[in-house]
């Protein structure tokens, strides 16, 4: 893989001949390559790891904790809600039958598990940016970190913006679910702007002011809608999308500093 990226890198397609337009897509795509492969190379980086065990530990912790309180909460329940007492009593009596109780629970933790991790890895994402700047741009290295409180302020604004505007496109995806891959479509354009815009600016606030995050933001939207793309891509996928935030942060990281080295020359 790395070898395949290092030639599509250097190949001559990519090479910045042509318009203004042509040099600005040649751009993005080396750039993009180049924090793919830079994002790749330090996948076994410790910092990488540690996050990622960092955020499954504290995962699992959270839903031993869920467990407990909804088994707690689970006894004090009753049911009287439905018109049809036939009703409430079955749904009492499944909530009496423990073993029926803890499968149901276990197959939703199933279901959420992917993005309760990444949200619990967004409060290490810290130390991923702090090992690729160690790594690849010493010379600019962040004088501060976000911190934990941060950094959740950031990971739960962005699950709560993702959630919101996936509901406000329901009907839009319902809308054109009889259209090949045109619900696709729209929901990677999505989900790929937001995903984009929230990991970019977990790494250009540790340099620059949100106006000036703004500014440079809006001049290679191109790169982070595509980076944010195939972090939306990294979600769709059982156990890589464990490594989804992890992958993302590191990359739009390298897009910042490639992208703010580039309009300084």
């Amino acid at each position: 893989m790395k070898r395949f990226l290092a030639f599509l890198y250097n190949s001559p397609i990519f090479s910045c001949k042509g318009g203004i337009g042509a040099m600005r897509i040649k751009r993005t795509v080396r750039n993009i390559i180049r924090a793919i492969e830079r994002t790749l190379d330090q996948i076994f980086d410790p910092a990488f790891l540690k996050v990622f065990i960092l955020g499954i530990l504290t995962t699992i912790i959270a839903m031993v904790a869920t467990w407990f309180l909804a088994a707690y909460l689970k006894d004090q329940i009753t049911i009287t809600h439905f018109d049809w007492q036939w009703m409430n009593d079955f749904f009492q009596w499944i909530l009496g039958i423990n073993w029926i109780f803890n499968i149901i629970f276990i197959f939703l933790m199933a279901i959420f598990f992917p993005p309760i991790a990444t949200l619990f890895m967004s409060l290490y994402l810290d130390d991923i940016i702090d090992a690729v700047e160690d790594k690849y741009y010493p010379e600019r290295k962040a004088g501060q970190k976000l911190g934990i409180g941060y950094l959740a302020y950031l990971g739960a604004r962005l699950a709560v913006v993702i959630i919101v505007m996936n509901i406000i496109f329901i009907p839009l995806y319902l809308f054109f679910f009889w259209l090949p891959f045109v619900p696709l479509v729209i929901f990677y354009a999505l989900n790929g702007y937001l995903l984009g815009w929230g990991y970019f600016e977990m790494v250009a606030v540790r340099h620059l002011g949100i106006r000036d995050a703004g500014r440079l933001r809006k001049s290679i939207r191109g790169q982070i809608i595509l980076g944010g793309f195939i972090i939306t891509l990294l979600y769709s996928f059982p156990v890589v999308n464990l490594l989804a935030p992890i992958l993302g942060v590191a990359m739009l990281a390298h897009l910042f500093h490639l992208s703010l080295r580039q309009q300084e020359y």
